[in-house]
Protein backbone atom coordinates (compact mmCIF):
# COMPACT_ATOMS: atom_id res chain seq x y z
CA UNK A 1 0.00 0.00 0.00
CA UNK A 2 2.95 2.50 0.71
CA UNK A 3 4.57 1.69 -2.75
CA UNK A 4 0.72 2.81 -4.27
CA UNK A 5 0.88 5.38 -2.50
CA UNK A 6 4.27 7.12 -3.52
CA UNK A 7 3.65 6.29 -7.02
CA UNK A 8 0.30 8.17 -6.65
CA UNK A 9 1.46 11.31 -5.45
CA UNK A 10 4.51 11.47 -7.57
CA UNK A 11 2.24 11.27 -10.69
CA UNK A 12 -0.29 13.40 -9.31
CA UNK A 13 2.39 16.13 -8.39
CA UNK A 14 4.50 16.47 -11.66
CA UNK A 15 2.16 19.11 -12.94
CA UNK A 16 3.00 21.17 -9.79
CA UNK A 17 6.53 21.13 -11.43
CA UNK A 18 5.72 22.50 -14.50
CA UNK A 19 3.31 24.89 -12.53
CA UNK A 20 6.48 26.28 -10.24
CA UNK A 21 8.50 26.78 -13.03
CA UNK A 22 5.62 28.75 -15.03
CA UNK A 23 5.33 31.01 -11.95
CA UNK A 24 8.83 31.27 -11.31
CA UNK A 25 9.18 32.67 -14.62
CA UNK A 26 7.52 35.80 -13.48
CA UNK A 27 10.52 36.34 -10.86
CA UNK A 28 8.36 36.21 -7.73
CA UNK A 29 9.90 35.18 -4.52
CA UNK A 30 10.11 31.29 -4.64
CA UNK A 31 9.71 30.80 -1.37
CA UNK A 32 6.68 32.26 -1.35
CA UNK A 33 5.35 29.82 -4.64
CA UNK A 34 6.42 26.51 -2.37
CA UNK A 35 4.91 27.27 0.82
CA UNK A 36 1.22 28.51 -0.74
CA UNK A 37 0.82 25.79 -3.27
CA UNK A 38 1.77 23.14 -0.73
CA UNK A 39 -0.28 24.27 1.96
CA UNK A 40 -3.16 24.51 -0.54
CA UNK A 41 -2.23 21.12 -1.60
CA UNK A 42 -2.13 20.04 1.82
CA UNK A 43 -5.75 21.64 3.22
CA UNK A 44 -7.62 20.27 0.27
CA UNK A 45 -5.88 16.79 0.81
CA UNK A 46 -6.71 16.79 4.48
CA UNK A 47 -10.10 17.90 3.77
CA UNK A 48 -10.99 15.20 1.34
CA UNK A 49 -9.08 12.59 3.34
CA UNK A 50 -11.78 13.32 6.61
CA UNK A 51 -14.80 13.69 3.72
CA UNK A 52 -13.67 10.60 1.41
CA UNK A 53 -16.75 8.81 2.04
CA UNK A 54 -19.14 11.70 1.68
CA UNK A 55 -17.70 12.72 -1.33
CA UNK A 56 -16.77 9.97 -3.24
CA UNK A 57 -20.34 10.52 -5.17
CA UNK A 58 -19.62 14.12 -6.07
CA UNK A 59 -16.24 14.31 -6.82
CA UNK A 60 -14.50 12.17 -9.81
CA UNK A 61 -11.19 11.99 -11.08
CA UNK A 62 -13.09 14.18 -14.02
CA UNK A 63 -13.23 16.81 -11.45
CA UNK A 64 -9.28 17.02 -11.32
CA UNK A 65 -9.46 17.92 -15.12
CA UNK A 66 -11.49 21.16 -14.75
CA UNK A 67 -8.29 22.53 -12.67
CA UNK A 68 -7.30 22.77 -16.11
CA UNK A 69 -9.57 25.63 -16.86
CA UNK A 70 -8.15 27.64 -13.93
CA UNK A 71 -4.54 27.51 -15.13
CA UNK A 72 -5.93 28.14 -18.56
CA UNK A 73 -7.69 31.33 -17.00
CA UNK A 74 -4.37 32.56 -15.03
CA UNK A 75 -2.31 31.84 -18.38
CA UNK A 76 -4.59 34.56 -20.73
CA UNK A 77 -4.80 37.24 -17.67
CA UNK A 78 -0.51 36.96 -18.00
CA UNK A 79 -0.64 37.63 -21.57
CA UNK A 80 -3.59 40.16 -21.60
CA UNK A 81 -1.66 42.48 -18.32
CA UNK A 82 -0.11 45.03 -19.25
CA UNK A 83 4.08 45.29 -18.67
CA UNK A 84 4.15 48.41 -16.62
CA UNK A 85 2.13 47.24 -14.00
CA UNK A 86 4.44 45.84 -11.36
CA UNK A 87 2.56 46.93 -8.06
CA UNK A 88 -0.71 45.03 -10.27
CA UNK A 89 1.63 41.90 -11.04
CA UNK A 90 2.70 42.12 -7.42
CA UNK A 91 -0.60 41.52 -5.97
CA UNK A 92 -2.01 39.00 -8.01
CA UNK A 93 1.03 37.08 -8.40
CA UNK A 94 0.31 36.10 -4.58
CA UNK A 95 -3.37 35.17 -6.27
CA UNK A 96 -2.57 33.53 -9.36
CA UNK A 97 -0.50 31.27 -6.93
CA UNK A 98 -3.44 30.34 -4.94
CA UNK A 99 -5.68 29.66 -8.29
CA UNK A 100 -2.78 27.97 -9.06
CA UNK A 101 -2.56 25.99 -6.25
CA UNK A 102 -6.13 25.00 -6.29
CA UNK A 103 -5.77 23.74 -10.02
CA UNK A 104 -2.80 21.51 -9.53
CA UNK A 105 -3.79 20.52 -6.27
CA UNK A 106 -7.40 19.12 -7.33
CA UNK A 107 -5.64 16.15 -8.65
CA UNK A 108 -4.07 15.28 -5.07
CA UNK A 109 -7.43 16.06 -3.39
CA UNK A 110 -9.45 13.30 -5.92
CA UNK A 111 -6.22 10.87 -5.78
CA UNK A 112 -6.27 11.30 -1.91
CA UNK A 113 -10.56 11.31 -1.99
CA UNK A 114 -9.44 7.73 -4.10
CA UNK A 115 -7.19 6.21 -1.52
CA UNK A 116 -9.61 7.43 1.39
CA UNK A 117 -12.21 5.52 -0.48
CA UNK A 118 -10.42 2.58 -1.07
CA UNK A 119 -9.26 2.36 2.56
CA UNK A 120 -5.93 4.04 2.58
CA UNK A 121 -7.24 7.34 4.98
CA UNK A 122 -4.65 8.01 7.20
CA UNK A 123 -3.32 10.84 8.37
CA UNK A 124 0.31 10.45 6.62
CA UNK A 125 -1.43 10.39 2.91
CA UNK A 126 -1.99 13.70 2.87
CA UNK A 127 0.94 14.82 4.27
CA UNK A 128 2.61 12.56 1.73
CA UNK A 129 1.07 13.93 -1.27
CA UNK A 130 1.54 17.49 0.23
CA UNK A 131 5.06 16.83 0.39
CA UNK A 132 5.58 15.09 -3.31
CA UNK A 133 3.49 19.00 -4.67
CA UNK A 134 6.21 20.83 -2.35
CA UNK A 135 9.14 18.82 -3.81
CA UNK A 136 8.31 19.38 -7.40
CA UNK A 137 7.21 22.69 -6.82
CA UNK A 138 10.67 23.40 -5.55
CA UNK A 139 11.96 21.61 -8.22
CA UNK A 140 10.02 23.88 -10.99
CA UNK A 141 11.08 27.29 -9.24
CA UNK A 142 14.68 26.43 -9.39
CA UNK A 143 14.69 25.47 -12.78
CA UNK A 144 14.90 28.87 -13.83
CA UNK A 145 18.56 29.03 -12.46
CA UNK A 146 19.93 26.77 -15.08
CA UNK A 147 21.87 28.70 -17.45
CA UNK A 148 19.99 27.41 -20.15
CA UNK A 149 16.34 28.04 -19.01
CA UNK A 150 17.10 31.33 -17.08
CA UNK A 151 16.82 33.01 -20.57
CA UNK A 152 13.46 32.48 -20.60
CA UNK A 153 13.03 34.99 -18.30
CA UNK A 154 13.43 37.70 -20.83
CA UNK A 155 10.02 36.73 -22.90
CA UNK A 156 7.02 37.31 -21.02
CA UNK A 157 4.92 35.48 -22.96
CA UNK A 158 6.93 31.94 -22.28
CA UNK A 159 5.25 31.43 -18.58
CA UNK A 160 1.43 31.96 -19.27
CA UNK A 161 2.04 30.08 -22.61
CA UNK A 162 3.36 27.29 -20.20
CA UNK A 163 0.10 27.34 -18.19
CA UNK A 164 -2.11 27.74 -20.78
CA UNK A 165 -0.74 24.46 -22.17
CA UNK A 166 -0.47 22.71 -18.82
CA UNK A 167 -4.18 24.02 -18.30
CA UNK A 168 -5.26 22.43 -22.13
CA UNK A 169 -3.62 19.38 -21.09
CA UNK A 170 -5.39 19.13 -17.32
CA UNK A 171 -8.73 19.97 -19.24
CA UNK A 172 -8.45 17.36 -22.09
CA UNK A 173 -8.56 14.54 -19.43
CA UNK A 174 -12.18 15.70 -18.97
CA UNK A 175 -12.91 13.78 -22.36
CA UNK A 176 -10.89 10.89 -22.07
Amino acid sequence: MIYFLLLTAITVSIDSMICGFSLSLMKPKKSTIVFIITLIVLIMCVITNYLAKFLSGILTEKTASLGGLILVAVGIFNLLKKENEKLLMDKSLIKQTILSGFAVGLDGAIANLSLGVMGINQFYVPLTIAFFHGVMIYIGVSLPEIPFLSKLTKYTFVAPLILIALGLYKFSSFFC
